[in-house]
């Protein structure tokens, strides 16, 4: 997940609009929405988001698939969050491969009734 999507949960997370992160660092909506998209923002824009969330800059920090959530992260409302989202999207990736197998099978069956 990019930093932009990081930001934008922690933002909803604390029930901010863009437009009022926007109006407590300083900066404009669209801007907001743009390090939202993008995920890119220069390290003082970051600065004064972080403290206007009150999130350490490190929840932020981009790790590895692979690498266990910094602890400090695990149990913040940004962790709890991803660990959901990760639950919901291991659900659908198992649902989708059991769906490709059923689509697999009905394939295989119209191509005997084709061959008969």
């Amino acid at each position: 997940m990019h930093l932009g999507k990081k930001i934008k949960i922690a933002r909803i997370t604390k029930g901010y609009t863009q437009q009022e992160l926007a109006d407590m660092i300083g900066k404009t909506r669209p801007l907001i929405s743009s390090i939202e998209q993008k995920g890119k923002v220069n390290s003082y824009t970051l600065s004064d988001i972080c403290t206007a969330l009150g999130v350490e800059i490190g929840e932020f920090q981009v790790h590895k698939a692979h690498e266990p959530m910094p602890a400090a992260m695990e149990n913040s409302a940004i962790g709890i969050h991803l660990k959901n989202e990760n639950n919901k999207l291991t659900e659908e990736i198992k649902t989708l491969k059991e769906l490709v197998e059923l689509q697999k099978e009905v394939i295989q069956m119209l191509k005997e009734k084709l061959n008969k």
